[in-house]
C-alpha cells in the first residue's frame, strides 16, 4: 500500500500545471518550472507579449526552452515500475522482484542474484537505466532505419523517373526513325521508278530499233527467195531462151 501511494505521490509531481496529465516531453522554463511541450506552444500562440509562467507568474524572456532531460526520465521510470507492477515477475531463485540487469550474461536478476547468486561480482545495473539506454539505442536505429528508408525512396524515385525518361526518349526517337525510313523508302521508289523508266525506254528503243533492221533484212531475204526461185525456173529452160533472157537483164 506504501508503495502504491509513493507512485501516487510521484505521478503527482510528474504532472504538468496546464493539462493536468504526466508530462509528455517537458520542458524547462528559466524560473525552473515545466510543462507539456505542446501546452507551452499552446500558451505561446495566444500571448501577445512576453510568456507569462502559469505557475510564478514571472515573465520568461527566452523564447527557446531547454528539454527537461530528469523530468523525462523520471516519467520514463514511473511508467517501467508502473508496468513492472502491472505485470511483476519474481526470480525463481530468491523470489525477489527482477529490478536488475546483468550486463555481462545480459540477463534480468534481482538483488540476491547480484549478491549471493551466479551473477556476484558481474557489472549490474538498474532496469530503469537499462530501459531509458535501450530506448536510445532503438531510437538510434530507428533514426537509421529511416535514414536507409528514405535514401531508397529517393533511389527509387530516381531510377523511377529514369525509367519514365528514357520511355519517352525511346518513343521519340522510334517516330523520328519511322519518318526517316518513310522518307527513304519514298526516296528509294521514285528512285525504282525512275531506272525502271530508262531501262523500259532503253529496251523499247533498241527492240525498235531491231525490229527495224528484221523489217529490212526480212525483206531483203523475200527478194533473194523470190530470185533463187527464178533462177532456179531459169536453170530449166531451152538453153536459147535462157540465152535470151540472160542478155535482156533477166540475170
Amino acid at each position: 500500500m506504501a508503495c502504491n501511494a509513493n507512485l501516487t505521490l510521484l505521478e503527482t509531481q510528474l504532472t504538468c500545471p496546464i493539462c493536468l496529465d504526466v508530462f509528455k516531453e517537458p520542458l524547462l522554463l528559466g524560473c525552473g518550472h515545466s510543462f507539456c511541450k505542446d501546452c507551452l506552444q499552446g500558451i505561446l500562440k495566444e500571448s501577445k507579449t512576453n510568456l507569462i509562467c502559469p505557475v510564478c507568474r514571472q515573465e520568461v524572456h527566452d523564447s527557446s526552452f531547454a528539454p527537461n532531460v530528469i523530468v523525462k526520465h523520471l516519467i520514463d521510470t514511473l511508467k517501467l515500475v508502473s508496468d513492472q507492477k502491472t505485470g511483476a515477475e519474481n526470480c525463481p531463485l530468491h523470489h525477489d522482484p527482477l529490478s536488475l540487469y546483468c550486463e555481462q550474461d545480459q540477463e534480468i536478476i534481482c538483488g540476491l542474484c547480484g549478491i549471493i547468486g551466479d551473477h556476484y561480482h558481474h557489472q549490474i545495473t538498474p532496469l530503469t537505466s537499462v530501459y531509458s539506454r535501450m530506448k536510445e539505442e532503438v531510437s538510434t536505429l530507428i533514426t537509421e532505419v529511416q535514414r536507409e528508408r528514405r535514401s531508397l525512396e529517393e533511389q527509387i524515385s530516381k531510377l523511377t523517373n529514369n525509367k519514365t525518361r528514357i520511355s519517352n526518349e525511346s518513343d521519340v526517337f522510334q517516330r523520328l526513325i519511322c519518318k526517316e525510313f518513310q522518307q527513304l523508302h519514298r526516296y528509294i521508289d521514285e528512285e525504282e521508278s525512275h531506272f525502271k523508266d530508262i531501262v523500259v525506254g532503253k529496251t523499247a528503243e533498241l527492240v525498235g530499233s531491231i525490229e527495224s533492221q528484221l523489217k529490212q533484212k526480212n525483206e531483203l531475204l523475200s527478194n533473194v527467195y523470190k530470185r533463187e526461185r527464178e533462177l532456179e525456173s531459169f536453170g530449166n529452160e531451152h538453153h536459147l531462151q535462157f540465152i535470151r533472157w540472160r542478155f535482156k537483164g533477166l540475170v
